[in-house]
């Protein structure tokens, strides 16, 4: 369990393409130069362009400002780049990736090595960023929890990974497609506090301790602005001009039961007119922890 990274992970998604993805990468590295933790070279396995003017597969080991210039010069609308070593898990991955075909919404999101060195805390890259682009939305959360709550295969170590599975989850099987290798039996996360959320392709809600909910988020959530504004749980409101930004516990979620749990039910009542339940099966949020990690 311990190699299973539980660093705090970062999602920030947009309409369309950025106003600017140099602003984006460079806000990114800036604010982890600030910190210490700006990496020498980053490889860079893939990069979202225009198609019809780049693409390769081809790793590439760049400082920085050097992919700075090749965005620039290719003229490219995102960015995959990482750095360290995956066996040891120390690296560091970020993408800026559009979906072309899918309405082109764009993600910027993070993986991190468990023993990777990385900011604690994303809040003032993010805010900065969400200053320049219209946002859909924007979310951390700790990525151990939002893997468990998730996560939906028994046969990818779902038991070793993250404890005994809870006897009242909904399982169910599908065949192998090619007939030769071995079933795969799904659990039922669907109502777990902790899952996420597909609003539209490749854009996911997470009901998570803070959140950045941006002019483009509310055509998706079953409530208003102004409710969400009316909501009495919230720890911290701040309504600007970019984004509205919402805090409900002091820090990421890491249970789905006891009161952690019964604030995630209340996200979901609020956004989405959805509810949750933990353990599954039990139509409640228990009140001592149960099960996980």
């Amino acid at each position: 369990m311990n190699q299973f990274p539980n660093k705090l992970y970062f999602s920030v998604t947009f309409p369309g393409i950025p106003v600017s993805v140099i602003d984006a990468w460079r806000g990114l590295t800036c604010f982890l130069q600030l910190q210490g933790l700006l990496p020498k070279r980053f490889s860079v396995s893939q990069i979202a362009g225009h198609a019809e003017k780049y693409h390769t597969t081809k790793k590439l080991a760049l400082a920085a400002d050097e992919i700075t210039q090749l965005i620039t010069k290719r003229n490219l609308n995102g960015f995959w780049v990482n750095s360290g070593n995956f066996e040891r898990c120390e690296y560091l991955d970020f993408s800026l990736l559009h979906a072309k075909n899918l309405g082109n919404q764009s993600t910027l999101t993070c993986y991190i090595g468990n023993k990777a060195k990385a900011p604690d805390d994303w809040k003032d890259f993010i805010e900065q960023l969400l200053e320049s682009s219209p946002c859909i939305g924007a979310w951390q959360w700790k990525s151990y929890y939002q893997s468990w709550q998730t996560n939906s295969r028994q046969r990818d170590n779902s038991k070793t990974t993250f404890g005994p599975i809870p006897p009242g989850t909904k399982r169910w099987t599908e065949k192998s497609s090619d007939g030769y290798g071995p079933d795969t039996e799904y659990l039922d996360t669907s109502l777990n506090p902790g899952r996420n959320k597909e609003l539209i392709p490749t854009i996911r809600f997470y009901p998570s301790a803070e959140m950045w909910l941006g002019p483009h988020f509310w055509q998706y959530a079953k409530c208003s602005k102004k409710e969400a504004l009316a909501a009495d749980f919230f720890i911290e409101k701040r309504d600007t001009p970019h984004y509205l930004y919402l805090k409900c516990w002091p820090e990421a979620f890491t249970r789905p039961d006891g009161e952690q749990g019964r604030m995630q039910q209340r996200l979901w009542k609020l956004f989405f007119h959805e509810d949750c339940e933990w353990p599954p099966g039990s139509g409640t949020i228990c009140d001592e922890p149960m099960y996980g990690p």
